[in-house]
């Protein structure tokens, strides 16, 4: 997969976009004929030794890979000029066997299944780290109050840990599909010419003993224009997609000067600007935002792909190649990002309560009305002109409503219940249940992940 550095490496799991270079294209390509020739040759539907003499002639220094990539458009994929290359290597006696009941469509349509598979397994770890990361910060903050906040400006009093919940939830709803991707998604692809397949293949059961050996699963038929394989594994990209935007969107709108509720984690280097020192820019948010905006792009691309004419499509099927790549590439990128942002994210409780303080009348006015209920004529004055204040002079309702308050001490006598009426965690509905909702949610999906990591190891 050709990277350009500097316009869209940063966006992408470079280990990632690595697997999906023209070399390891071409060994997905090789590994596929090479295990189709070893199983016709096991039930004796070949000359005996032609997989072993195809294997030796054809080791992946020995093709032009430049030369392949020139002549692609001659054919309209890789595979033609792949294996015409292939048959000019091999013996005379083995060039017969080599591609037989196979299409070009099978080759780059299993290759392409080969390649991605390993970068499921890599986001779904990555996922792992990141639920392991929002765990802590549900854990710290599941009491740490601050402004709720619809059509942008200040609702009602939330926690971060409900908010951090929320994020969790949206996560562990796309891990599943991830996880069965990677379990049984990705199909093998053998059907011949016109997707009927062979029947001697069909006969010795073949197709399930290719998949098995590419450790790929065994469609029902060949899915030459039934893309249903391919719009499962971009559309389950894009939900991940659309959980992780929502949290940047969070983060980087709370790490705003004016909120500074949050931060992202300090790293040598980021962040800064080029003409302008002070700057601390929410780099990782941008980059995980970015990634997440060209997986969109990517769908839309897909979804314009899945209805496909005949028995091979024309130009559909050409078209899903980039937005299935790189689409990978992005999101195993923007989880990799996301996992850094959120084990090192930085929370100010400080600043969430001094924001909340600065429209908590909003939602302290009835329980002072309530708890004040016998001087409610007396004290409602005090709450008017303890709102008006804060909001002329940009401070805290509380403060400047306990300033108030001092000037008449009978109504401090308790304290505790006072405390109790002012603080925003009486306001917060159900915010400490659904923390631990999720928490435990969130043990059963890292729970479950561990066996199948361990399988897949």
């Amino acid at each position: 997969m050709k990277i350009n550095r500097l316009i869209n490496q940063p966006f992408v799991h470079s280990d990632v976009a690595n697997s999906f270079s023209d070399r390891a294209f071409i060994q997905a390509m090789l590994d596929f004929e090479l295990t189709v020739l070893e199983a016709r040759e096991r039930n004796q539907l070949i000359p005996k030794n032609t997989f072993q003499q195809s294997k030796q002639a054809l080791s992946l220094e020995l093709f032009d890979i430049d030369a392949i990539a020139k002549q692609t458009y001659l054919g309209g994929n890789a595979a033609i000029p792949f294996v015409a290359q292939a048959k000019s290597l091999l013996p005379a006696d083995t060039k017969p066997f080599f591609h037989q009941t196979l299409t070009s469509q099978d080759v780059i349509d299993t290759a392409m299944m080969m390649m991605l598979k390993p970068s499921i397994k890599h986001i779904n770890q990555d996922l792992i780290e990141v639920l392991n990361a929002c765990k802590l910060l549900i854990q710290t903050h599941r009491t740490t109050p601050m402004a709720g906040r619809t059509l942008l400006q200040q609702a009602l009093p939330i926690t971060f840990g409900t908010k951090v919940s929320q994020w969790a939830a949206s996560l562990m709803a796309v891990i599943p599909d991830l996880a069965q991707l990677e379990q049984s998604g990705f199909y093998l692809q053998w059907g011949g010419p016109v997707g009927v397949s062979n029947e001697e293949n069909e006969y010795h059961d073949l197709p399930q003993q290719v998949a098995e050996s590419l450790s790929l699963s065994t469609p029902l038929l060949p899915w030459h224009t039934n893309r249903q394989p391919i719009h499962a594994i971009t559309s389950t990209l894009d939900a991940c997609a659309g959980a992780i935007e929502n949290i940047v969107e969070d983060i980087a709108l709370m790490s705003q000067s004016e909120l500074g509720e949050v931060a992202e984690p300090s790293i040598e280097g980021m962040g800064g600007s080029s003409s302008m020192p002070h700057k601390r820019n929410p780099v990782l948010c941008a980059l995980i935002k970015t990634s997440a905006l060209r997986m969109h792009g990517h769908m839309n691309v897909i979804s314009n792909t899945t209805a496909q004419p005949f028995e091979r499509a024309l130009g559909q099927w050409h078209a899903s190649w980039v937005p299935l790549t790189e689409g990978m590439a992005l999101i195993a990128g923007a989880v990799s990002y996301l996992k850094t942002l959120l084990q090192g994210l930085q929370v100010y409780p400080e600043r969430m309560a001094a924001n909340l303080d600065l429209n908590s009348d909003a939602y302290l006015i009835k329980g002072l009305e309530n708890y004040f209920k016998t001087d409610k004529d007396k004290i409602y004055p005090l709450i008017n002109q303890a709102s008006q204040q804060a909001h002329s002079q940009h401070q805290g309702f509380v403060i400047t409503f306990l300033a108030l308050l001092s000037e008449h001490a009978r109504y401090l006598n308790n304290d505790h219940e006072l405390k109790t009426v002012l603080s925003p965690l009486t306001y917060c509905g159900a915010a400490p249940r659904q923390c631990e909702v999720v928490l435990e949610a969130i043990q059963d999906v890292i729970q479950k992940a561990i066996p199948l990591n361990n399988e897949t190891n």
